[in-house]
């Protein structure tokens, strides 16, 4: 049963984010070996909180950094919506926060311009209305505003709605890029960051694991299962359910014309500084697309196929950003995300050496659960912002 978190605590983790945790730094502990597997955006985030804090690191991926989801997301950093249980709209809120100061730290170049959002169905709009309403019962940011403020804020847009939500903390990442910043501090901190290596085999004792990959043995103190839609096979569990992709579309370098981040109808779209703009299917494909995409392919068969693809989705955007209309497209790409059987993330120990982490929103939740990992992992202190979202659940 979720534990009820009191006004004052609510508070205390909202003052998180400007550097007011406190209770760890009291604590003093030798320095562990982490093993850290899957170089996602999670995974790597992880691996850089614990290299940060002192710890000793070794990152490893089968494939590469940034490989698979985190290269091929939508990347919306946002705390939009009264997920439940009610840490979890917390944990989104506090990963703005975090991400915040990361920006700082890395210069990551985070679009912080916030976001606007509506929907051609009144249906639609007025549930999103409603929604907005409970958020802002948390305390959050978001606020409806009127057509004319949004035009405002962006007049290259077309609205047919009067009310749109405006949600002025959003943010949109580069991932890979933020990836690779925390993978060079990593090493320049000491830590290992080895690839392409896969994890063959983990053993377990008293002091730790052991650990069977293609680079040789790593000993570790505790290992780290951050591996996306491979959680179930590397982490021997039933976790997730079977995996549906996410289409994004980036364009090249465009002049600038939006500034927010944009849900529209059928898309959600932003534009980096660097002009690319970056599109994401709302919703799913028409039925002929959808068949080709249930043979859960990692890339389409041929560049006709994909331009097909992304110019159906840029088209949903022309529709309501006209300018849009010439946008080129550079590549379309498929990102098979994971997805936790109730839709919660799953962060926990599944024995005292083994740690699994692996969720959905894993962009706009991974500076958080970076940071309250590396404290379970390394006083041994639970956090009871985790409490609902432990692996146990479902066994």
């Amino acid at each position: 049963m979720s534990k009820v978190i009191s006004r004052r605590r609510f508070l205390g983790y909202l003052a998180f984010g400007t550097g007011m945790l406190v209770w760890p730094l009291n604590l003093k502990a030798k320095a562990k070996h982490h093993l850290v597997v899957g170089a996602g955006i999670v995974g790597t985030s992880i691996a850089y909180t614990l290299q940060q804090a002192g710890e000793r690191v070794t990152l490893i991926d089968k494939d590469f950094p940034a490989a698979h989801a985190s290269s091929k997301t939508f990347a919306w950093i946002n705390a939009s919506y009264p997920k439940q249980p009610f840490n979890y709209h917390l944990l989104s809120r506090l990963g703005i926060d975090v991400f915040q100061k990361w920006d700082a730290a890395l210069e990551l170049e985070i679009n912080w311009n916030g976001s606007l959002e509506w929907f051609n169905d009144d249906d639609e709009n007025r549930n999103m209305l409603k929604q907005v309403k409970v958020i802002q019962g948390f305390g959050s940011e978001a606020e409806i505003i009127s057509k004319d403020e949004a035009l405002a804020d962006e007049p290259n847009i077309l609205l047919n709605q009067k009310l749109i939500t405006r949600s002025p903390r959003d943010g949109a990442v580069n991932p890979v890029k933020a990836i690779k910043k925390m993978v060079q501090k990593i090493k320049s901190k000491g830590g290992k960051v080895i690839f392409p290596t896969e994890l063959l085999e983990v053993v377990t004792n008293k002091e730790g694991v052991i650990a069977k990959t293609t680079h040789g043995l790593i000993t570790a103190d505790k290992i780290v299962y951050a591996c996306g839609t491979s959680s179930n096979l590397v982490a021997q569990g039933k976790f997730l359910k079977p995996s549906t992709p996410g289409l994004i579309v980036s364009s090249k370098p465009f002049r600038q014309t939006i500034k927010k981040i944009v849900v529209g109808p059928g898309v959600h779209v932003h534009q980096r500084s660097d002009g690319v703009v970056i599109l994401g299917e709302q919703g799913k494909p028409p039925t002929s697309h959808d068949q080709r995409l249930s043979r859960k392919p990692e890339q389409f068969p041929n560049q006709h196929v994909s331009l097909e693809h992304g110019q159906r989705i840029v088209n949903l955007a022309a529709n309501f950003i006209p300018k849009f209309k010439d946008l080129e497209i550079e590549k379309v790409e498929i990102g098979w995300r994971p997805l936790p059987l109730d839709g919660k993330p799953v962060v926990g120990f599944l024995s005292e050496h083994e740690y699994l982490t692996t969720m959905h929103s894993g962009i706009s939740l991974a500076p958080i659960i970076a940071e309250l990992v590396k404290d379970e992992l390394m006083f041994g202190v639970k956090s009871e912002l985790l409490n609902d979202f432990r692996p146990q659940r479902f066994q």
